[in-house]
């Protein structure tokens, strides 16, 4: 009979009870073959351990056999080494000593050069002083020289007013003397008249009396009285009326003569007054404005003599100036030649006073591994022959430098150093490691550096080259910088500060990289040299696979040395590795490299996985 036959005859809770039970059977059975499965993999572990126990066993007892045998010879090479890298500390310290001598002889050197500079400085200041103070002096002598040309302008016209004005009353003059003349030759000429007047007066006078006489003749003649009293009244009557028309004729033409005659000589003398009087004032004016004109020239004369004095003392003072100036600026420019000189050749002190310090440390921790290596040898086996095996077996060496590394995730220690110089005011100040940009600098502190059309040149581990042209008549203000952007990283074009390459998105990235700056006739004028070295990689990879395959070595060491992370971190600080770095490695992980040694897991699929957990 079937189960379902079975199960169809049952109520539904028994039908329930039945399939919880088969349930339970089911997973009973489940759980059990999972047992047995965990059982089977316990005893092949088991079995496998104890053969690598045996194994083991073997090889420490072959170990032990050999152990003391190299130790005085190891202990030799050790003290030989050990004196050596005393004697490279003590040369270093020599060094050091050495370097901070020539450091403190460039500060007291730096000092008198700054003392110099200063004094240079507040001399320059005073020579500025003065020569405003000789400007201010001579501007005030050009405007009293300026002053004086106009008052000496003003006179010459008021001399040459005065003249015209003298000219124009000597002609008055002559006119007033032809017309005096011209008056005396009348007077003379009405003198003559009123004579001959006079004289036909008196003709006329003989004339009438001799008429009368004959009058009187002819009355007598007559011998009736009263005709002779007749004629005789009439002829007196007559004659009376004559004579006084006569002399009112004679005395109005007198009176005429002489009120014409007495006006024209009142106004003859008066206007030889005013021209005697205004002549000796013209005279007393043209003698003092002659006077103060010989005087003004006396003073101008004097003048342009002191102007000509400063200006020569100003163009003198100029060129003293001018020579002051190169000279300072050359001194400043040596000074700051000097300057770059000793930081380059301090940094380059401190790049190889840091090597010595790298070197010294590691010669130290090589030595302190060396000492606990030496100090262990009479607790259990010998770790240098450990490692001697482990060299000679597994054929690791020190990775050495090269350009191109595949490295999945390790530990890199590289080192960068940078040479420049400059044949001129213009350097390349920076450059970025990335490639971003590139800094250009002028030095000098009062010229500007035309660099237009001028080439960069960019050439990456000798075998890229980028080159960069310079704008058309750009000029490097004194002492400023240009920093050239790529594309697109991050700059604005804003000259003359910063400027754009839009033909390149980078200056390229290298471990050999030199930039040269051409002038416009292919005239190297400065360089920028940046040189990296990568002096220890060491791979993750070659540590699991060394592990890995070694470890017997491992837990042997790890045996010694009181446990298996330290085994291991021992082994790895004497292949190279740091300490600190080791320890990190073991420390996260150091399952897995339980894991290895457990189940000695060689294969390269796990050994290229194995770098991913870290």
């Amino acid at each position: 009979m079937s189960s379902s036959s079975l199960t169809s005859g049952m109520s539904p809770f028994g039908q329930n009870a039945a399939s919880t039970i088969r349930d339970a059977r089911e997973r009973e059975k489940k759980e059990m073959s999972d047992l047995n499965d965990r059982l089977a993999d316990y005893i092949e572990k088991v079995r496998f351990l104890e053969a690598q126990n045996r194994k083991l066993n073997a090889d420490l007892d072959m170990l032990r056999g050999r152990w003391g045998k190299d130790t005085s010879s190891i202990k030799i090479m050790f003290e030989g080494e050990l004196s050596e890298a005393q004697k490279v500390i003590s040369d270093t310290g020599k060094q050091r000593d050495e370097l901070e001598k020539q450091i403190k002889k460039m500060q007291e050197e730096l000092a008198e050069y700054r003392r110099k500079f200063d004094e240079a400085t507040k001399a320059r200041l005073s020579d500025r002083d003065k020569i405003d103070e000789l400007l201010v002096a001579l501007s005030n002598i050009e405007a009293e020289i300026n002053l004086l040309r106009r008052r000496i302008a003003l006179l010459e016209e008021e001399i040459s007013r005065i003249k015209k004005e003298n000219q124009r009353l000597i002609g008055e003059l002559q006119r007033a003397r032809t017309d005096l003349d011209q008056e005396t030759l009348n007077r003379i000429d009405h003198q003559n008249q009123v004579q001959t007047l006079q004289e036909e007066i008196d003709f006329i006078r003989r004339v009438q009396d001799q008429e009368i006489r004959d009058l009187q003749a002819m009355a007598a003649r007559d011998t009736t009285s009263e005709n002779r009293e007749f004629f005789k009244n009439e002829l007196s009557s007559a004659i009376r009326d004559i004579r006084n028309e006569y002399d009112q004729m004679t005395s109005a033409n007198r009176n005429d003569m002489e009120s014409w005659y007495k006006l024209k000589v009142q106004e003859i003398q008066t206007q030889s007054a005013r021209q005697t009087m205004e002549q000796g004032y013209q005279r007393e004016e043209v003698k003092r404005l002659r006077i103060q004109l010989g005087d003004l020239r006396g003073k101008l004369a004097d003048l342009e003599g002191r102007n000509s004095l400063l200006e020569k003392q100003i163009q003198e003072l100029n060129f003293q100036l001018e020579d002051d100036q190169r000279s300072y600026e050359a001194a400043l420019n040596d000074r700051d030649a000097q300057i770059r000189k000793m930081r380059e050749e301090c940094q380059a002190l401190m790049v190889e006073l840091q090597m010595l310090l790298d070197t010294k440390q590691t010669l130290d921790a090589e030595i302190a591994i060396y000492r606990k290596m030496l100090e262990g040898e009479g607790d259990g086996p010998g770790l240098k022959q450990l490692v001697e095996q482990v060299v000679r077996t597994t054929g690791i060496n020190e990775v050495a430098d090269t350009e191109t590394m595949r490295v999945v995730k390790g530990e890199t220690s590289s080192r960068t150093s940078y040479t420049r110089s400059a044949k001129g005011n213009v350097s390349i100040q920076e450059t970025s490691p990335d490639g971003k940009f590139i800094i250009l600098e002028n030095t000098h502190r009062s010229k500007e550096e035309p660099i237009g059309e001028w080439k960069l040149k960019r050439k990456i581990d000798g075998k890229r080259e980028i080159v960069y042209t310079l704008p058309r008549d750009f000029i490097l203000k004194p002492s400023k910088t240009v920093k050239i952007w790529s594309r697109g990283q991050g700059g604005i074009h804003a000259p003359p500060e910063q400027l754009i390459f839009e033909s390149e998105e980078s200056f390229g990235v290298g471990s050999n990289v030199q930039t040269i700056l051409y002038n416009k006739e292919g005239e190297e004028r400065a360089t920028h040299i940046q040189r990296s070295s990568q002096t220890r990689v060491v791979f993750l990879q070659q540590i699991c696979s060394f592990v890995a395959q070694n470890l017997e070595i491992v837990v042997e060491c790890s045996g010694s040395l009181g446990g298996m992370s330290q085994g291991v971190r021992v082994m790895m600080q004497l292949w190279g590795v740091a300490p600190e770095r080791a320890s990190a490695i073991v420390g996260k992980f150091g399952a897995d490299l339980k894991c290895w040694v457990g189940f000695g897991r060689t294969s390269s699929t796990y050994v290229e996985q194995a770098p991913h957990r870290f």
